[in-house]
């Protein structure tokens, strides 16, 4: 019983020191440091596709590039939280790092402040926001693995929206082909993707609050 209490206490932790991170970073992005001329040119890129949260993660992937580099952090560092995670779930600093930034990129498409018109149904409230970092918390500290079948959907989507991201972003880098209709293929493959992703983060908060009621 104390071990599941401690436990307890230390995902509500976990969850309140990843929002903290959180918030610390997308605050942040008003005060971008200056970007080279490639990292200018690549967020360009992503926002003419006006995929703002996918720029914005594409920005956080130069933030910890530079900060491997320089030994510091850009938009935040992220090492205190992973060093939580890494504790509780039993993970190496580099894994802890690279999956505490895997749950802020999921979690970018569901922040009101990156809504774009028709990428999503409804807005996300703030609370429900909270609840989505708490699933995505307990999900990865128990090794991604649930028994929520709504929660593997998520999952399963998020799949499908890193896959089209990787697309796109190899294509900007030159890595794919360059036929002139590919660009819109791979963007309209990208917004099909995250709208089900958020459609499917939807069905999950409607089904908590089912329950809840």
């Amino acid at each position: 019983m104390e071990e599941a209490a401690a436990t307890e206490q230390s995902l509500v932790a976990l969850r309140a020191a990843l929002l903290a991170f959180y918030d610390e970073h997308t605050f942040g992005l008003g005060r971008q440091p200056r970007l080279t001329r490639r990292e200018r040119l690549m967020s360009q890129a992503v926002e003419r596709l006006r995929l703002k949260w996918l720029a914005i993660g594409a920005l956080l992937v130069v933030g910890a590039v530079r900060s491997k580099r320089q030994g510091r952090p850009v938009f935040g560092d992220v090492r205190p939280v992973a060093r939580q995670y890494g504790q509780l779930a039993g993970k190496d600093p580099d894994v802890a790092r690279a999956e505490m930034l895997r749950i802020v990129k999921q979690l970018l498409p569901l922040d009101a402040r990156t809504r774009r018109a028709g990428e999503r149904p409804r807005p996300v409230t703030r609370a429900e926001f909270e609840l989505a970092a708490d699933a995505l918390v307990r999900f990865y500290v128990s090794g991604r693995h649930s028994d929520d079948a709504l929660l593997g959907g998520i999952e399963a989507a998020y799949a499908e929206v890193d896959t089209a991201s990787e697309a796109m972003l190899d294509r900007m880098h030159g890595k794919a082909g360059s036929a002139s209709a590919q660009p819109n293929q791979d963007r309209e493959r990208h917004v099909a993707a995250n709208r089900r992703y958020v459609e499917a983060w939807l069905r999950w908060l409607d089904h908590q609050a089912d329950q809840s009621s």
